[in-house]
């Protein structure tokens, strides 16, 4: 009996643990929704790690590297939080599965392990799909934001921007609110589009209270970005400068040198790129070697001299990097040529390879521009082309209604002759015929007020044939040079002139224009001769045979011989 009750009080007291433990628990837990994470961490590192209970050991090791990642501190070993997502994928708690793969993610994040953060953190949204937690919905949305600009994902970094946007709405979060308006700004400016990138970094604006005060400086040149792409100087130097005075990070100097560089001040502007290019970040090294290198190529005598300046910029870039805090730019130059010289011939070859690097450059530069003038001129051609074929649709619409207006108004003319004629046959004026005649005067003005009617939809519909037939001659001879030459080579093979010196260009053009003008008849073309390869003098043989040219005529027109012209007859029904 005695040894019951002894079991019974020990079960009793077990179980009182447990509960405090569990407890103390959930205080941290609150302490961490309260954002309140040294207090959390403190609570937590005074907790004794040995748990009875499964369910509170993994809850306590969420907690711990919860805590630790908050507050900085020193982090503890994988296989605390590996543990508690393996309880947790056993455990049936969804939220607390979902914030352990979430920590697991930014550690991985923080080690540069991208790949498999991005899996943890896609299995910490998917397991938290259906929960109600906003907060832990934002965070997973908010970091995969990070990640996704980090590896240059531009379309993810805006949904996942635009995901957080809408948990922070939700839920009221001023701080969330604030932060997601920043995030989908990054994500518009990073893809240049300027009204979107505009429109959220307004909103911004009026929040800057809402943030944290270390990260000020970057939502003010996020502001002054946005005002630099408006072409408000004025109010982009406010917020660069105000930002600067916070701290000087080397894209908001880069930011400010363009801003003195449009107001036509590049001393000032180089003054900037120097101190920006000795700080340790490879994010705007590129543009800041781009735009130094251009100022000395303008400012400097010759390449030579730019590229030397450059090479000293660069060779004692961290020697000098705590000497800018202290001395001014006049100072540091003098620096720069002091260190210069014990360089002379490391200097020769750098001086040559950054050239060699220049000119790699700007081939690259050169080719990515005329692959981008190309695109950018085919891009413009298709929309020239889907404008005229709609435009040619929409008057081919209107002509069928003309045809039809004026059928119709043939037919009513024709009933109401007939009707005129059979009332001047009545001669009777009895009551019965004045009824009748009264009927088909009725008819009359009915046919009349139709005819009235349809004549004027008729008008109006010509008006808009010959406005749409404007639209199509403006396009062909302002905005698509490519497609005015086409109409004139179109013109000439109408008047059966010669096309023996026409060039490969001539060819495109003629057939870009072709395929406007008789976009039915060239997809005609297609069909028929579907997936064979022709040379544009085939196809081009093709559309005078559709246009009804002789074989006398398409051989004075393509100076072939008859001999010539039969044999390309026969490789094109050999090919049909």
């Amino acid at each position: 009996m005695r040894f019951a009750l002894l079991f019974m009080t020990a079960l009793l007291l077990m179980g009182c643990n447990t509960s405090s433990k569990s407890r103390l628990l959930d205080e941290v837990d609150s302490l961490v929704v309260a954002e309140k994470y040294d207090s959390a961490y403190q609570e937590v590192m005074k907790l004794d790690p040995q748990f009875d209970d499964e369910k509170d050991l993994a809850h306590y090791r969420l907690l711990l590297v919860q805590t630790s990642y908050l507050t900085y501190s020193t982090l503890p070993n994988d296989s605390v939080i590996d543990e508690a997502i393996s309880f947790y994928e056993h455990g049936g708690d969804a939220d607390r599965l979902a914030n352990a793969y979430y920590y697991k993610a930014s550690l991985l994040r923080e080690r540069n392990d991208d790949i498999r953060a991005i899996q943890f953190y896609k299995k910490a949204e998917e397991v938290s799909g259906k929960s109600k937690d906003l907060g832990l919905r934002y965070k997973i949305a908010e970091s995969m934001v990070k990640i996704n600009n980090r590896n240059g994902n531009s379309n993810l970094q805006l949904g996942y921007a635009r995901k957080a946007l809408d948990y922070a709405l939700k839920s009221g979060n001023k701080n969330w609110i604030a932060y997601s308006y920043f995030n989908m700004s990054k994500a518009f400016q990073k893809m240049g589009q300027v009204d979107s990138l505009t429109k959220y970094t307004k909103e911004l604006i009026p929040r800057l209270e809402d943030i944290y005060p270390q990260d000020l400086p970057h939502f003010l040149n996020c502001i002054g970005f946005m005002y630099i792409k408006n072409g408000d100087l004025q109010h982009a130097r406010k917020y660069f400068e105000e930002s600067l005075s916070l701290e000087e990070i080397p894209n908001t100097l880069v930011s400010l040198a363009e801003v003195y560089t449009e107001e036509g001040n590049d001393d000032e502007a180089y003054k900037l790129w120097q101190k920006a290019f000795l700080m340790d970040d490879d994010g705007t090294r590129d543009i800041i070697m781009f735009n130094m290198l251009q100022y000395d190529l303008k400012h400097q005598k010759n390449l030579e001299d730019a590229c030397e300046r450059m090479y000293r910029i660069y060779t004692i870039r961290d020697s000098m990097t705590s000497v800018l805090k202290d001395r001014t730019i006049q100072e540091m130059q003098q620096k720069y040529d002091e260190e210069a010289l014990n360089h002379l011939y490391e200097s020769k070859l750098m001086r040559w390879m950054i050239a060699t690097l220049i000119l790699v450059l700007l081939v690259l530069l050169l080719i990515g521009y005329v692959r981008y003038k190309r695109n950018r001129l085919r891009l413009q051609m298709a929309k020239h082309q889907m404008l005229i074929s709609q435009y040619n649709n929409e008057i081919n619409q209107l002509s069928a209604q003309c045809s039809i207006a004026e059928h119709d108004i043939s037919r009513y003319q024709s009933m109401i002759a007939d009707y005129t004629l059979q009332i001047s046959q009545l001669k009777s004026s009895g009551e019965h015929e004045e009824k009748q005649k009264d009927e088909m005067k009725a008819r009359i003005e009915d046919y009349v007020r139709k005819n009235s009617d349809l004549e004027a939809s008729c008008m109006e519909a010509r008006q808009q044939i010959e406005m749409l037939r404007q639209e199509i001659a403006d396009i062909v001879e302002k905005a698509s040079p490519k497609l005015n030459r086409g109409k004139i080579l179109y013109d000439d093979i109408l008047q059966n002139k010669a096309i023996v010196s026409w060039s490969k260009d001539d060819y495109k053009c003629f057939l870009e224009y072709y395929k406007v003008v008789h976009m039915k008849e060239y997809e005609a073309i297609e069909r028929r001769y579907k997936n064979k390869h022709f040379t544009m003098r085939n196809i081009l043989f093709l559309i005078l045979n559709d246009m009804g040219k002789s074989n006398m005529e398409i051989s004075q027109m393509m100076g072939i011989l008859p001999e010539s012209l039969r044999v390309i007859k026969h490789r094109l029904q050999k090919n049909h």
